[in-house]
């Protein structure tokens, strides 16, 4: 029992928190809309009161059909009673004044409903905007989609099912003021059966709760499904695994399927006992108004209108309960997310010091660098290297040695857990840390690129420049010549990420809108490992032809693509084993460099003619002869 009560104060406690949150989101909007609730309520009772002094016209011998104005309202009649004419004229009016009020009503509760709902979206998107890149780690992407779009939804139904649910309870306690003018007995009997059928429904408003919960996990696994099946469609098929997708899916729609059916099963019960107990409690009513209190027709008949109205506003009170308890855990996990995610929110900077651009004149310097994740697993430990200015550095090692992850420290996404970073001597810190992710740029292995023109997805880097300087870095890219063949040019709708590109386009693209930035500190993170020799090459050339223009990091496990490198620094088992010129440790036997060389000689000689070419090192030979002295 204690359990239960614990239950249903949490219960409590989180739509008062809903309601809450709507009311601070609409701010004094808020009480306006409960006015015009209220306001409603009482127009809806005086229509219904209007009926009673035109009841008592029935079976008048009177021929004048003067209407009586009740006592209560007679100061305001002289004479205290009112032509059939002007009765029914008042009545006309009231009603089409009422339906001239309730859609402004429902239009200002729309806008108020949606602006509600438009601030949650935003404040999870910004706080998902603002978090350190750490946090994006440790969750599908699929998940933060569907609290997004999915969860909205139903957030959007618990809010407008609040509503729903107050306007009622407003529209009940109207029609049982205008019914205690009539009759207080009566309408405290009626009152008090409407309250027992409500409290008797509470076991059918706790299924609702459990069901919204169960709705909440089964909802995230069919996005997630289907999220991850379009987003690797192409290897699906390629491995014909579609039918392992649609047997996933088909399961969790069947569960969700039956989930609903139980709880339908559920609550059409409550709503049959509800009509049974409605009917014995008007069966109970009339009699009482008849046999026991004697009442008049007119009286009896203005008693069954707002009783028959009163009654299925219990009902439509449980109803509007149970969307709110179903659609609520949507809420509670949305806020859940959020709290998560402004529990790791990035520093923002504070003053134009802070957002200063900083320089990169002499070098960047990695100096004793670990990182470890949450469950305090290493990923790589005391590292120290330094990126001269305008030089080219590679950065080579096996896979999973931590080359990714300390390119995400350079870039400002992660926060190294030891040790610092620093700029000309200035260290990055959380201050500093979004500024110069100003002048840094990026080309991952996986390029995105918006379902968009070409332009589009090169102005995502810099949406003020001109075509002129979008051919510009095209140019640089060695890219210009394939766009200037394509019949759109820069208009050309790539696709959805780019699939009408070929990958040495796509990736060539992606490098010309890295370049748009005119970064201090350009990042290519494995940016060619998917690429044929030919492509190689010319990204190669678009690299050393920067050399000098800014700094340059690139990662890559292919020797080939290394050969441009000014200096070398080789990382395994997230520890630095090596560091110093290109030229030098290619030349020493036994070294990290020498033994990747090797090996890719090793395979070139063992391929046939047909499989392999070789990729020439012209590149090589430019880094070395401009490589500084050890």
């Amino acid at each position: 029992m204690a359990g239960s009560e614990k239950i249903r104060l949490s219960l409590l406690r989180d739509v008062a928190g809903f309601g809450g949150m709507m009311a601070h989101i609409g701010g004094q909007r808020t009480l306006t809309a409960l006015a015009f609730l209220i306001l409603g309520s009482l127009t809806e009772g005086l229509s219904i009161l209007l009926l009673i002094p035109l009841l008592h016209l029935i079976g008048s011998a009177d021929q004048d059909f003067a209407v009586r104005v009740p006592g209560a309202l007679r100061w305001l009649v002289p004479g205290g009673t009112l032509s059939l004419a002007t009765v029914l004229c008042l009545l006309v009016a009231l009603v089409a004044l009422q339906a001239m009020f309730n859609r402004f009503k429902s239009l200002y509760m729309a806008r108020l409903l949606y602006d509600f709902v438009n601030r949650v979206r935003m404040n999870l998107f910004e706080s998902i905007g603002k978090a350190h890149w750490g946090v994006f780690t440790r969750m599908r992407s699929s998940d933060l989609d569907h609290a997004l779009t999915g969860d909205i939804d139903r957030v959007q139904a618990a809010a407008f099912s609040l509503l729903m649910l107050a306007q009622t309870a407003l529209l009940l306690a109207g029609y049982l003021v205008v019914s205690l003018f009539i009759s207080p007995v009566m309408t405290s009997f009626a009152i008090l059966i409407g309250v027992l059928l409500f409290a008797a429904l509470q076991p059918f408003r706790a299924r609702a709760t459990a069901y919204g919960r169960v709705l909440t996990g089964s909802r995230q696994d069919q996005y997630r499904t289907v999220s991850e099946f379009l987003g690797g469609i192409k290897v699906a098929k390629s491995l014909n695994v579609e039918a392992s997708y649609f047997a996933q899916l088909r399961a969790t729609l069947e569960k969700m399927k039956a989930d609903n059916v139980a709880y339908v099963r559920n609550s059409t019960i409550g709503t049959a006992l509800f009509q049974v107990a409605s009917v014995i409690g008007l069966s109970l009513f009339i009699y009482i108004a008849l046999v026991r209190f004697h009442l008049s027709l007119a009286e009896i008949v203005v008693l069954l209108l707002v009783f028959m109205r009163v009654a299925p506003r219990f009902m439509d009170m449980q109803v509007q309960a149970q969307q709110v308890l179903i659609n609520l855990p949507a809420y509670t996990a949305m806020q859940a997310l959020q709290a998560r995610f402004d529990a790791a929110r990035e520093t923002e900077p504070g003053d134009a010091a802070q957002n200063a651009r900083l320089p990169l004149d002499a070098g960047l310097n990695v100096r004793d660098v670990s990182f470890a994740y949450g469950d305090g697993t290493p990923v790589v430990s005391g590292i120290t290297f330094g990126l001269p200015a305008g030089k080219v550095t590679a950065l080579i090692g096996p896979s999973g040695s931590g080359k990714s992850t300390i390119a995400d420290m350079l870039l400002g996404l992660l926060e190294p857990t030891d040790g610092s970073i620093l700029v000309d001597g200035l260290e990055i810190t959380a201050k500093n840390r979004r500024a110069w992710r100003d002048q840094v740029a990026y080309v991952p292995q996986d390029v995105f690129l918006l379902h968009n023109t070409i332009a589009a997805n090169l102005r995502l880097a810099a949406p003020q420049a001109g075509d002129e300087e979008l051919w510009a870095a095209l140019r640089k890219a060695q890219a210009a010549d394939f766009v200037e063949r394509l019949d759109g040019r820069l208009e050309t709708v790539v696709g959805d990420r780019g699939v009408r590109l070929s990958g040495g386009e796509r990736q060539r693209i992606a490098l010309a809108r890295a370049l748009l930035r005119k970064p201090s500190l350009l990042i290519l993170d494995e940016a060619t490992s998917a690429l044929d020799w030919q492509n190689q090459s010319l990204i190669a050339q678009s690299i050393e032809e920067l050399r000098g223009q800014m700094t340059i990091l690139t990662i890559a496990h292919r020797p080939s693509m290394i050969a441009f490198a000014d200096w070398v620094v080789a990382i395994e088992g997230g520890r630095m084993v090596e560091v110093g010129q290109y030229r030098r440790l290619k030349a020493k036997s036994g070294s990290r460099l020498a033994r990747m060389l090797s090996g890719e000689r090793a395979e070139l000689e063992t391929a046939t003619p047909a499989d392999s070419t070789p990729v020439p090192e012209t590149a090589g030979r430019s880094a070395e002869a401009t490589a500084p002295g050890g």
